[in-house]
Order: structure tokens, then C-alpha cells, then sequence
């Protein structure tokens, strides 16, 4: 089989794999596939796993906590409605979206596409489906869920006694089965139920997909040389519309929203009437000088310093399109890019889980305050601005008198 790599347009032959198995872009390092052992029995049983565990984390006993005689115990489900009717109700829409309605999905659309029922369904469907679960699997933010969840408990321990149910440990359970869920799902076996349509000639073929006028589909990886993938029906392009004005503008958006998102509170916490507001660097302090130094050094870099590291990253892969000699080098930038960029999401799940667990009136109580707006749009603006960038146009210059 010959694919042409996301990352860099190079045409690459894959031979047949063995159990186990990566297959490497020998120009930029960026892994075109996987093969897994037992691939179909694994993913069933981590997925059935997962929504097993995921509906016994809506127990009523998610956390606990006490103070001067007071006692709440909440699940997740009342977490949400709290946060709906007493704050925001676009809050809650994105709390449950992110870790209840999009891994639930994910897993059903998981067990059907590796279920006997796949092979009956008409094929129009089946490739609405594997789409459908191409898009859902990057908005994973389960695990960025989990560590804010533990974050939360370290916070909550300064102001009350706390204890944890058994829907807390569920969904601890829960998030790694659908970790592994999504890193056993292969795109690539996916699609082998589908023909691939075009495959270019191995002994006439240029050694980029550019070269030949193909155009690599996002979605299936299929070759084509048509505007809509024939596999898919997915619009193709050679590379993405504007992608370094289009990433240029939203970073320095973010880089402009991450000014008033660390200098503003990010929320107000009421002991039995005392207002203690807190920016993003002062909960940073409180963590520190409460000896919690994992979680203080955690939040100082997921929050501060991987903003501003991305903002610098990006711009300087923008400046290397016309200037790189090295694109290797900046293929792993990008790659590191793409992985820090929900990483940043930690602090906007703490938030809002202090604020949709802790109500107590004013013995104790969370309130969101204005800079976590700012933060969250900063951290959207952010990831947009990576999703626009194209790596392949790191490796045009470099190859376009080949």
C-alpha cells in the first residue's frame, strides 16, 4: 500500500505488518500506521468496559464534603444541573458534552463499527460512521477531566473534609478504559473494509503526493485526484485554505485574550462569608505554600507556561514555511504542538468543577469570575490556531525544485 504522510506529502510504501507494528515516515518520523494484536476482541472488551463504568460514575455518591456541621454529597448529574441553573447553563452544556455525551458516543459508535451488525450496514452509512468517529476521537478531553478532578479535591481539602463515592472511582475507572479504547482505534483497519479506489503506480510515482496532483483525503487517508474523496465523499484540497493567515490570527488572538485571562480572577471562593479571589498564578501560590508542589508546578505549566510556549512555537513555525532547512525538526514542533493543546483545558474543568460541586451558601461556596471566560477563549483560540497550520507547507519550499 502507498500513502502520502500528513505531515510532510511524501509518498511512502507500506509493506505488510506484523502484530504490533508501527509504520514510521522515514522523512519526518510521523507515524501513517498501526497494527494491533487481537485488535477487534481488545477494543470490544475496553469499550463495553468504558460504558459500563462511565453509567455506574452517575451513582449519587460522587464526592462528599463537610464544614462546621454542614454535609453535601453530589453526583455528577446534580453537579451539572447545579451549575445550570445557578450559573451558566452554556458551562453545563460543555461540562456534560466533554465528559459524559462525547465518550458515550464515541464508545457506541466504537462497539457498532467493530460488532458483527458492521458488515450488514449499507456502505454509505458505515462511512458515516467511521467519519463521525474520526471527528470525535481529537475531542477526547476525558483524561484532562480526570487530573482536574484530582486537582479539585487537593483545592477543596484547605476548606473541608472531603470523601469520595463510588461514582468517583468509577469514572477514575472509566477514563482509563477509554484511554485505551481510543489508542487501540486504528484508523487504518477501519477503512480496510473499504476497496481503496487509487493507489499510485510504486514504479512511476514522484516521491511527493503534490507531485503527482493527489490529494491525501483528512478523514480515510485515501489518494485521489478528485475534489471529493471516493471513498468518503470528503472535499479534498492540496492544503488547507490560508492556513498561515488563518493560524497567524487566531494565535495572536489567544496571545491578546491571555493578557486580561491571567491578570483577572479566575474564581471567587466564600468561607463563611469571606471573598477570596484567585487569578490563575495566586492559585499557583496557595498549592506551592501548601506543600502540593505535583499539582502547583501542573497547573503553573499546563496554565502559564504552555500558553505562552505555544504562542512562540507557532510563530516560529509560520516564519520557517519561507525559511526552514530543517523540517524534520519542526515536523516534531508541530507534532508537540498538537499534543500540549488541550493540556491547557485543566485549570477551565477545575473551575467549573468547584463551582458546580461546592455550594454551601455562604459557609462555603465557588463562583466562576470573569478572567475564566478570557481563559477559555484564549485556550479555543489556541487550538484552532494549530488546527489551521499545515505542516506539508514546511516541506514545499524545500522540495519545490525537485
Amino acid at each position: 500500500m502507498i500513502t502520502a504522510c500528513q505531515h510532510c506529502d511524501y509518498l511512502v510504501s507500506i509493506a505488510h505488518m506484523d502484530k504490533h507494528q508501527r509504520a514510521i515516515c522515514p522523512h519526518c518520523g510521523n507515524t501513517l500506521a498501526n497494527c494491533k494484536n487481537n485488535y477487534n476482541h481488545s477494543i470490544n472488551a475496553f469499550g463495553l468496559s468504558s460504558i459500563l463504568f462511565l453509567i455506574v460514575s452517575l451513582h449519587p455518591h460522587f464526592i462528599s464534603y463537610a464544614q462546621h456541621g454542614l454535609k453535601q454529597s453530589i453526583s455528577l448529574v446534580e453537579a451539572m444541573s447545579l451549575l445550570a441553573t445557578n450559573f451558566s447553563a452554556l458551562l453545563a452544556g460543555l461540562l456534560a458534552f466533554t465528559i459524559l455525551l462525547m465518550p458515550l458516543a464515541a464508545l457506541i459508535l466504537i462497539m457498532l463499527a467493530h460488532s458483527p451488525l458492521w458488515r450488514h450496514l449499507n456502505p454509505s452509512n458505515a462511512r458515516i460512521i467511521v467519519r463521525a468517529l474520526m471527528l470525535l476521537k481529537p475531542l477526547n478531553l476525558a483524561d484532562i477531566f480526570l487530573v482536574a478532578v484530582l486537582i479539585s479535591a487537593f483545592k477543596l481539602t484547605e476548606f473541608a473534609e472531603i470523601e469520595v463515592g463510588l461514582g468517583f472511582w468509577a469514572y477514575i475507572l472509566f477514563v482509563l478504559c477509554f484511554i485505551e479504547t481510543l489508542s487501540l482505534l486504528s484508523k487504518e483497519q477501519l477503512w480496510e473494509r473499504e476497496q481503496i479506489t487509487y493507489c499510485p503506480d510504486a514504479k512511476t510515482c514522484a516521491p511527493r503526493a503534490l507531485q503527482q496532483s493527489l490529494k491525501k483525503c483528512h478523514v480515510c487517508g485515501q489518494l485521489s485526484k478528485e475534489t471529493r474523496c471516493p471513498r468518503c465523499t470528503t472535499k479534498l484540497k492540496f492544503r488547507k485554505s490560508n492556513s498561515l493567515e488563518k493560524s497567524a490570527a487566531w494565535m495572536v488572538t489567544a496571545m491578546v485574550l491571555l493578557i486580561p485571562a491571567l491578570a483577572l480572577p479566575i474564581m471567587d471562593t466564600i468561607n463563611l462569608g469571606l471573598h477570596t479571589k484567585a487569578t490563575i498564578y495566586s492559585g499557583v501560590e496557595v498549592m506551592w505554600d501548601a506543600g502540593s508542589y505535583p499539582v502547583a508546578i501542573l497547573i503553573f505549566v499546563a496554565s502559564i507556561c504552555i500558553p505562552i510556549i505555544k504562542g512562540v512555537a507557532l510563530f516560529y513555525l509560520i516564519y520557517q514555511v519561507k525559511h526552514c532547512t530543517k523540517p524534520k525538526l519542526a515536523s516534531k514542533l508541530y507534532r508537540a504542538l498538537e499534543f500540549m493543546g488541550k493540556w491547557s483545558m485543566i485549570d477551565v474543568f477545575v473551575v467549573i468543577l468547584l463551582v458546580s460541586l461546592v455550594q454551601l451558601g455562604t459557609v462555603l461556596s465557588v463562583e466562576p469570575q470573569s478572567g475564566i471566560v478570557f481563559f477559555t477563549a484564549m485556550v479555543l483560540c489556541q487550538i484552532i490556531s494549530v488546527n489551521h497550520f499545515d505542516p506539508r507547507l514546511l516541506w514545499d519550499n524545500l522540495n519545490k525544485n525537485e
